[in-house]
């Protein structure tokens, strides 16, 4: 029963119940109007779930009640309770239109034993207060419902900050550490060890490399740390040029100056990775393809090379890295075998001008 495990059911039952008490006490309950009151009374009982149509059905039986016996005020109780609840309605039409013609089918219905006073102005009144009232409420509900979000999107923020903090904390501890232990004893022995040149080259360029990689942890310190914009990565032409320089062949120039700059460095990522992968599992002369679409939505970024030889299985820590950033981002991230060859094809969600390039 899992109606009844809800905890915006039990109320409802409840003041349905109450209704019911109420009206039997104002003497509604007698056998020639009882399939009346229970069709103003029992929909309540849902009427969270179906607001429209549970005013519609209350305020039907609420007529035909006050038309066909002598009315009360307590008889229109139940309208009362459905357009308190008709604001949480989707539809603008249920909400204003519906309402407004209740109120005022009850309120005309009330004259005719009331009068224009005591009955249509009074019941009129109560009806627009009781709409107002849950018009209010219905606010401060999607009040609440969007301060829980900011705070769940403050508390995900701060535990990206603290794995951010650890992570630095642990790269600074080990690699960096490390790395200039490392130079120090390069140092050390180009200073008193009896080398060759040759010998000597290859320390001087292990020292450059140690250092260059020591740069570039402490940089990486930097942005870890750091709580403003970051600054951007190496620029992908520069890296694409790299990799060609190494044998990478890229067939066609992509057109990757139409991705808007909102996704612009996520997407020169995806495609850094991809050409690395297709160099470093395939080695110098692999062909590859790179397709962007730039669509009013998303962009999709469609990266094909040759493969030789057996696939790596499962994926690297860069492309799933990109995979679950995308994800958290509303877009995905596949790639596997295609055609005989390697294919990893993204799509970024963006809010972007329609253009279409391919290749």
């Amino acid at each position: 029963m899992r109606w009844f495990r809800d905890r915006k059911s039990l109320p409802d039952l409840g003041t349905t119940v109450l209704v019911a008490v109420l009206l039997g006490v104002g003497g509604a309950w007698g056998w020639g109007g009882l399939a009346l009151v229970t069709a103003q009374v029992l929909p309540l009982a849902v009427r969270r779930r179906f607001p429209g149509w549970v005013l519609a059905v209350v305020t039907a039986a609420t007529l035909a009640r006050l038309l066909t016996t002598q009315p009360h005020n307590i008889d229109y109780v139940p309208v009362l309770i459905a357009l308190y609840t008709v604001p949480s309605a989707r539809r603008a039409s249920v909400r204003w239109g519906l309402g407004g013609f209740s109120a005022a089918a009850v309120s005309a219905a009330m004259t005719v034993s009331k009068g224009p006073i005591d009955g249509a102005l009074l019941t009129l009144a109560v009806c627009v207060m009781a709409w107002l009232l849950g018009a209010e409420r219905q606010r401060h509900a999607a009040e609440r419902a969007e301060f829980a979000a900011q705070r769940t999107r403050f508390r995900l923020e701060r535990l990206a900050a603290e794995r951010r903090e650890q992570t630095a904390r642990r790269l600074h501890d080990t690699l960096a550490r490390t790395t200039t232990v490392m130079l120090v004893q390069a140092e050390a022995l180009l200073a008193v060890g009896k080398l060759t040149d040759a010998d000597r080259a290859r320390v001087d360029a292990m020292l450059a490399a140690g250092r260059d990689a020591l740069g570039q942890v402490r940089e990486t310190l930097r942005e870890l740390r750091d709580d403003g914009e970051q600054p951007p990565g190496p620029a992908l032409a520069a890296v694409l040029a790299e990799l060609s320089a190494a044998g990478l062949v890229i067939e066609e120039e992509p057109a990757l100056h139409r991705i808007p700059d909102r996704v612009r460095d996520l997407a020169d990522r995806i495609v850094s990775e991809a050409a690395i992968n297709a160099l470093r599992h395939n080695g110098p002369g692999v062909r590859l393809r790179v397709g962007v679409e730039v669509l009013p939505e998303s962009v999709r970024i469609v990266l094909r090379n040759d493969q030789r030889g057996q696939p790596t299985p499962g994926a690297g820590y860069g492309l799933d890295s990109l995979r679950a950033q995308l994800a958290a981002r509303g877009g995905s991230l596949d790639a596997g075998p295609a055609g005989g060859g390697w294919s990893v094809v993204a799509v970024i969600p963006c809010l972007a001008e329609p253009a279409t390039a391919t290749q």
